[in-house]
Parts: structure tokens; C-alpha cells; sequence
């Protein structure tokens, strides 16, 4: 499994590759806009990497993967987004939530599918890129997208603050230079080979990555997912009668969000229902900790247990003198 750096350039073109036709339907639902996905170039990101494009307005979409994040880039320019995604109103939200839900299946690979994804328009992209913290050893991935002429869109991993991808540059920031991206820059200092030389604080920040073997193991072990509509109790004697055409009633309404069941955990949290091209999946609301359990712990002395193994019990009326320790 490659880590989620420049050495996993060659699993996103695959997954690019493989994943092209259904995102692209994915944008059609989502932009009324048809177009054809072919990969383009790749590497280590650098100042020369995304080009003059990423500099101005555009969609940015975040997927989050273990802690860290992947962007994706679309310049406002290429005259594909429509205006209502700016100021988009209830079902554009979602329409724009699900959009980046598909892409993040569809053009991500299995070891880094993402867990959460979000998308909004950004007023420059390159500030909100460098907002979002690249990671050691970053890479890009060109996406290329035709409807009548071809324009860039940009893979970008990994984020480690993948939230900042969302933020539009403060107000001041036209008074400022460009932020840069590659040597000129304070946060990124790549050699433009391998990617390496990330300074400045976001490099002491704790990842997955940072945890010790023994922990890391921890993380791949499989653990049942449920998603649950409603529950219900019946009598034994009602189970027993059910047949095919039975109908069972709950106390819920179609509309209210699912539960999600995790390992033995009852209820860790609330979904909605969501299409992915032909398949449904859930969208995470909310997060419910589990209750936390105390047990008090008796402190005995030494000696103390034999003690009170000797001492009589009383069973109904009758003293009975324990035989342990003669």
C-alpha cells in the first residue's frame, strides 16, 4: 500500500484512468455540462506545477482520508461550473455535496477513498491551496476535462489542514503578492524532484503517519458498518406469522436520518441516504461518542481476602462458615 505522497502518483492515474466515465456522468448530473476525463500530467508539486490558472476563482472540492485530505482544483474559467454554484440555495448544496462525494469515489484510490468530502467555490485557489497546508512529498495530477475545448482540473495531495482548501482569500489579500508555490515560498519548499523539504510548522504536525507500528495496525483492522432505517419490537408470535406482503410498521418517519451502527456500538451517529450513480450510501451528519463506563476499583490490603473468604455468610437465616483456607 503506498502512502498518501508523491509515490502514490502512479495509483491516481489508475484510478483516474479506471474511475473517468462515471465521474464524468457524475458531472453531467451535477453541471448539466457532458465532457470526456483524460489524464494529463504529474508530479511533485512545485511553483511551475499548477500553473496561472489555480490564481484565480474556481471550485475546490476536499476529500478527507485518515486524518488528511485530497483537493481537487476546477478553474471558474473553463466555462464549465454554472453561476448558482457561488451563492448555491439548499439543493444546490447537496447537489454540490454529492458531486464531490462521487468524485472522491470515482477518481481516488481504494487505500485513500475519502470518509467525508465537501465543495464550494473559493475566490482564488492557489491561496486557498496553500491555506490547506501540502503535505511532505506532495504531488499533483493534471485532469483534463473536454466539452468543446480542453481545460486543466488538478488532483492535489496530500492537505494536512483539508477544511482551509474551502476558505477564499481574506479581503486584504489583493493588496499582497500571490502566495507562492515551490522555492519562492515560505510554507513549501520543494526541490521540484521528489517532492521533499516541507518546512515550517505544518511539518510538526501529528498524522496517522507519526504513530508508532503497534498503533497503526490498529487502524486496518475491519469493523461492521450498518446503516439503519428503523427498529421496531414484536412479539414472538407476530415474528412468527410474517410472510411475504407482510408490512411492518415503525414509529419513525421516512424522512428522518438514519443511525449508524458500528462493532457492537448501538448508535455512533446520523446519515442521510445518498445516490452514487447506481448504488446508494450514507452522508455523515453528526457523531455521537459513546457513553464512557466507570467502575470503581476496591483497593484491599494484603491479607484482606482471605479475610473476608472466612468470614460467615448468610444464606436466608443460616450463618454458613466458608471452607476456603482450611
Amino acid at each position: 500500500m503506498a502512502d498518501l505522497n508523491f509515490t502514490a502518483l502512479e495509483d491516481f492515474t489508475a484510478a483516474v484512468s479506471s474511475g473517468a466515465e462515471e465521474a464524468a456522468s457524475a458531472f453531467d448530473r451535477a453541471f448539466g455540462k457532458q465532457i470526456e476525463i483524460r489524464i494529463g500530467t504529474g508530479g511533485p508539486l512545485d511553483a511551475t506545477a499548477l500553473g496561472a490558472k489555480v490564481e484565480e476563482k474556481g471550485l475546490a472540492v476536499a476529500l478527507y482520508a485518515g486524518g488528511r485530505g485530497i483537493g481537487i482544483l476546477v478553474p471558474y474559467s473553463c466555462g464549465l461550473i454554472p453561476a448558482w454554484c457561488e451563492n448555491p440555495d439548499a439543493t444546490g448544496k447537496s447537489t454540490l455535496a454529492t458531486f464531490a462525494l462521487e468524485w472522491g469515489m470515482n477518481l481516488v484510490p481504494e487505500d485513500f477513498l475519502p470518509d467525508d468530502s465537501k465543495a464550494a467555490i473559493v475566490s482564488d485557489l492557489r491561496y486557498s491551496l496553500l491555506q490547506a497546508h501540502p503535505g511532505e512529498q506532495a504531488a499533483f495530477l493534471e485532469i483534463l476535462l473536454k466539452a468543446t475545448d480542453e481545460v486543466s482540473a488538478y488532483l492535489v495531495w496530500p492537505l494536512l489542514e483539508p477544511d482551509q482548501l474551502l476558505r477564499s482569500s481574506e479581503p486584504e489579500a489583493a493588496l499582497r503578492p500571490p502566495p507562492q508555490i515551490g522555492a519562492e515560498s515560505p510554507v513549501f519548499m520543494g526541490d521540484g524532484e521528489t517532492g521533499t523539504g516541507f518546512l515550517g510548522e505544518a511539518t510538526k504536525r501529528v498524522s496517522l503517519d507519526d504513530l508508532p507500528g503497534y498503533s497503526r495496525s490498529v487502524l486496518k483492522v475491519q469493523v461492521p458498518v450498518a446503516a439503519v432505517l428503523a427498529r421496531a419490537q414484536k412479539p414472538i408470535k407476530a415474528v412468527l406469522e410474517l410472510g411475504v406482503g407482510s408490512v411492518i410498521q415503525f414509529d419513525k418517519s421516512c424522512d428522518e436520518p438514519l443511525e449508524i451502527e458500528i462493532g457492537q456500538t448501538v448508535v455512533v451517529g446520523d446519515a442521510e441516504a445518498v445516490k452514487v450513480g447506481d448504488k446508494f450510501g450514507f452522508r455523515v451528519n453528526s457523531i455521537v461518542l459513546p457513553k464512557e463506563r466507570f467502575r470503581k476499583v476496591e483497593v484491599r490490603h494484603e491479607g484482606e481476602y482471605r479475610v473476608k473468604q472466612n468470614e460467615p455468610q448468610i444464606i436466608g437465616k443460616a450463618p454458613i462458615k466458608s471452607l476456603v483456607g482450611r
